[in-house]
């Protein structure tokens, strides 16, 4: 019996790391292109889910057509971001520590975080308690004993699809690469002609079509309000779980920390699992600091 529970708990501990892993690649799409913190990433998961929500039911869109309106939206909130307020707070320069400069950064996405949840919250009925509509309906699939909903068998095939896809666009494209170079060397890459300037709007309006994604893949399985966004803690703990440069480290950072909730929950009190995911950063940070996947992070793979 307890097997089955620990089978079951697995299971759907991989579709909630799933969910966590796909915030936690928008984290580090920004990361691995301007080498910025993005604190903010939860309350653009929190926008797309509200826009999802939106565009299927007072616009009553399908689906498919959400996701577009939904990803070119939040692609245009995150590329204004970078190209209005990143780039003034960018253009002074603060010290002659190029890795203090980033501090104002930094804090410039805390703030976009706070604008973003106030400004949910002035809008009419955000405050009431919502859920969306799952993306994928009908009866459960069973795998042995095993029980998984088509909207759980849905993020995952959609976190698979997103890291292959972002895998093959860093390794492969020639923006992909730029956005690397840009990253790596923005003055050294300007020479070369990479309009370094694109390549950071590029990268921010990628993540926040990214947390976008995540947004509406969350918002059928978790009650929306303006504070739904706080997820983002379990997001980063993904991310140094894997590596915090680390695509693939993401995902498999994000499964780690769904599954171990999971078990926590059912082998010691569910109130455990609120405080797990900072216990495994703290293990993480004293017995590999760079994450599972850090010779990669470190290459900037």
């Amino acid at each position: 019996m307890m097997s089955d529970l620990l089978l079951q708990a697995a299971a759907s501990g991989v579709v909630t790391g799933c969910v966590y892993a796909l915030v936690a690649l928008s984290l580090v799409i920004v990361y691995k292109s301007t080498d910025v913190v993005n604190f903010a990433g939860g309350e653009l998961l929190m926008l797309g889910g509200y826009i999802g929500l939106l565009a299927l039911v007072y616009f009553e869109l399908s689906y498919p057509l959400m996701f577009v309106v939904v990803i070119v939206a939040m692609y245009a909130v995150g590329a204004l971001f970078e190209r209005i307020p990143l780039t003034t707070v960018r253009g002074q320069r603060y010290s002659k520590n190029a890795e203090a400069d980033l501090v104002p950064l930094v804090v410039a996405t805390i703030g976009l975080g706070y604008l973003l949840k106030g400004a949910v919250r002035v809008v009419p009925y955000t405050e009431e308690v919502r859920r969306l509509p799952p993306l994928l309906e009908g009866a459960p699939i069973f795998i042995g004993d095993v029980i998984l909903l088509k909207q759980d068998i849905a993020i995952i095939a959609v976190t698979v699809v997103v890291m292959i896809a972002l895998t093959g666009f860093f390794g492969w494209t020639r923006t992909g690469k730029a956005l690397r170079a840009t990253s790596q060397n923005p003055r050294a890459a300007a020479l070369i002609g990479i309009p370094v300037k694109s390549m950071r709007m590029i990268a921010w309006g990628l993540a926040a079509g990214l947390a976008g994604i995540a947004g509406i893949l969350l918002s059928p399985k978790l009650l929306m309000t303006p504070d739904m966004g706080n997820v983002v803690m379990l997001a980063f703990a993904a991310a140094i779980i894997g590596g915090f440069s680390s695509l693939v480290g993401c995902v498999v950072g994000g499964i780690i920390l769904g599954v171990l909730q999971n078990f926590v929950g059912i082998l010691i009190s569910p109130q455990a699992m609120a405080v797990t995911p900072f216990v495994v950063i703290m293990l993480i940070l004293v017995l590999r600091p760079q994450g599972l996947f850090g010779e990669l992070a470190f290459k900037k793979v």
